[in-house]
């Protein structure tokens, strides 16, 4: 708590940040995904743009990055199972 006292489970955290710390690793795996697909459109488009085939690299590369990110996902979702 604020003053430094611990609830009866023994943890000095508010309900807020506890549900926050659960939450954790489902928003990162969401991230991933997104991020994975960011970072493939962003290398597709590029490509695109410098080999003059567009469209054909931004959806290879969204492809790409969507497939890393779940993969992603997957890895960082099984270490919950772990746990």
């Amino acid at each position: 708590m604020e003053d430094g006292r611990k609830d009866e489970e023994g943890s000095e955290l508010s309900p807020e940040a506890r549900a926050q710390r659960e939450a954790e690793p489902w928003l990162s795996a969401i991230w991933r995904v997104v991020g994975g697909t960011l970072v493939g459109g962003g290398i597709g488009w590029f490509l695109d743009g410098r080999l003059h085939s567009s469209p054909w690299g931004l959806v290879v590369g969204l492809l790409v990055g969507m497939g890393g990110g779940f993969y992603a996902m997957i890895q960082g979702l099984s270490s919950l199972r772990k746990r």
